[in-house]
């Protein structure tokens, strides 16, 4: 049980059996985006920062079971959300409370530990408060968890892995390319979805050679 005072809605996306507390982000247009785009082979290490419902790293361990997943949440809520829906379609996860790499960086088992890391990041120019609203809430420039998430990464992504950065056509861009080339990092445009009058836009990032 999350919190028993939580409202819960219970819904059926990809053939995954959700239920999501009103608190915790629920899988929209950006997290359909991340999942789809995502390829992983047999015995890849995965990690998903910011997991919500758990429904992305769900999504990916239901396609390409031969492979091991492991999700952050910042929110507690979140956290719990996805491992009781992984209980729930049967699926293993490890799941960790924690502020972007903190629950890993200092653990010697993860230091370049993963092949994969997945991050749809709160990339909006807002400064929304709520634990809800961190799931989409980027500070002036849309990228107040952007860079620290960048600039950490280098700590847990092993030299030849791939990193899935969803953001917006609102983030600011040129900082983002910037901090991009300042960190080593090459990164190349996926795919995109317009919701309205804003893109929402998949970046693959790999360290540069």
């Amino acid at each position: 049980m999350i919190y028993p005072w939580c409202k819960l809605m219970k819904k059926s996306v990809d053939g995954l059996n959700l239920v999501i507390p009103k608190n915790v982000y629920d899988p929209a247009e950006d997290s359909f985006l991340l999942a789809e785009n995502v390829v992983v082979h047999s015995n890849q290490k995965v990690l998903e920062v910011g997991s919500g419902s758990g429904y992305v790293s769900l999504y990916l361990a239901k396609k390409f079971p031969s492979a091991e997943y492991f999700c952050l949440d910042v929110n507690f809520a979140a956290a719990i959300s996805t491992h009781q829906n992984a209980i729930r379609n049967r699926l293993n996860l490890m799941v960790y409370s924690s502020n972007l790499f903190t629950a890993t960086k200092h653990q010697n088992n993860f230091k370049q530990f993963f092949d994969i890391i997945l991050f749809n990041s709160p990339y909006l120019p807002l400064s929304d408060n709520g634990m809800l609203e961190k799931a989409w809430s980027g500070g002036r420039d849309g990228l107040e968890v952007i860079v620290p998430f960048i600039e950490n990464l280098s700590m847990v992504l092993k030299s030849t892995g791939l990193v899935y950065l969803v953001v917006s056509s609102k983030t600011n861009h040129s900082k983002l390319v910037e901090l991009f080339n300042t960190n080593n990092f090459l990164y190349k445009f996926l795919d995109k979805v317009s919701e309205g009058k804003e893109d929402i836009i998949l970046y693959q990032l790999s360290i540069k050679s």
